[in-house]
């Protein structure tokens, strides 16, 4: 129900209208990627290789500075983990959990070449963009 009988407190294509001012801000570009699926391939000397990765996203972006830190324990040490804010064109196709984030330029060249894996995905009805939660990858070398 309206607080106002009879009137909308959202306009209709309220979204619409802003998604523009959204992706002008995205001054980055980044690639996302799903990881490969099945057993990968062996060379002849032993080298093997994962399957190959599915790219789903490539284009503008925003990487917002990581909130507070929380603090885990991995074995017997506390490590800070980050979380990042990543936006991208509100009608993306579908990104998943651990997708791969790949920022391939910025403004700020000292993370162009970041990887970032997608640990939650924000929804809501009224979008400009659609908003991904993200940490570092420090599993994989950067590129």
């Amino acid at each position: 129900m309206s607080p106002l009988a009879g009137h909308q407190p959202i306009a209709a294509r309220w979204s619409e209208h802003h998604r523009p001012v959204a992706t002008g801000s995205q001054t980055g570009r980044c690639t996302i990627t799903r990881p490969g699926v099945g057993e990968g391939t062996t060379d002849p000397d032993g080298t093997w290789h994962p399957p190959a990765a599915t790219t789903v996203y490539s284009g503008p972006c925003r990487i917002t500075a990581p909130s507070p830190s929380s603090i885990v324990v991995v074995g017997e040490q506390q490590t800070a983990v980050a979380s990042y804010e990543v936006a991208i064109e509100w009608d993306a196709a579908e990104v998943l959990e651990h997708d791969l984030v790949t920022l391939d330029s910025a403004p700020d060249p000292a993370i162009v070449g970041k990887q970032l894996i997608v640990t939650d995905i924000a929804y809501a009805t009224e979008r400009f963009e659609r908003v991904l939660r993200a940490k570092l990858n420090l599993s994989e070398p950067e590129a």
